[in-house]
């Protein structure tokens, strides 16, 4: 029997079973307590989270702003709650969430790039998680249409912060001395 089997058989699953799901090339989440595995992302999704990744990346170290981490990595929510988005950003003040085995607590940023798979649950439930557990910027990127959607935390709710296109540039609230232009973000290199 697999080994997803055996552990969605228990009953309500937690964070902790995040860890016993098998090692083969899927991504695994536990979403209100039940499993949900996603396959391999495509190229084209990796490239766009290599670039965007680099992007922060320097942005961040350069203005000792926090910690800039993507997947696969563990992020525990709650108790019935162990995702692993795209991409996170920890704020300097918020790192002792930052623990070895995972990430234990809301990031200030999450980041999904879209994928067929995906995409739904990216701007459902795991969206409702995200707000729920307080994570205050939400970025979505859709790869195919190749937009950036940010959304922003206020009074209990997820506002639109910008819609960019491709050959636009985004000026994050979280960062405000960075631009991004999609086009970059984007950009294959093959």
């Amino acid at each position: 029997m697999p080994q997803v089997a055996r552990i969605a058989r228990r009953g309500t699953l937690t964070w902790r079973d995040l860890w016993h799901t098998p090692d083969d090339g899927n991504r695994y989440e536990i979403i209100n307590g039940e499993v949900y595995v996603s396959p391999a992302p495509y190229v084209s999704h990796q490239e766009i989270l290599r670039n965007l990744f680099v992007i922060l990346h320097d942005h961040v170290r350069k203005h000792r702003l926090g910690t800039v981490l993507f997947a696969p990595l563990g992020i525990v929510l709650e108790k019935a709650s162990a995702v692993q988005p795209d991409l996170i950003f920890i704020a300097s003040a918020r790192r002792s969430i930052i623990e070895d085995k995972a990430v234990f607590g809301a990031s200030d940023l999450i980041v999904e790039v879209l994928s067929p798979s995906t995409a739904s649950r990216d701007r459902g439930m795991k969206r409702d998680l995200y707000l729920r557990c307080g994570v205050a910027h939400y970025w979505l990127i859709d790869r195919r249409k190749g937009t950036l959607q940010a959304l922003r935390r206020e009074a209990g709710t997820y506002a639109v912060e910008a819609e960019v296109g491709a050959r636009g540039t985004f000026k994050p609230a979280l960062f405000p001395s960075l631009s991004i232009r999609l086009r970059e973000v984007f950009a294959r290199q093959r």
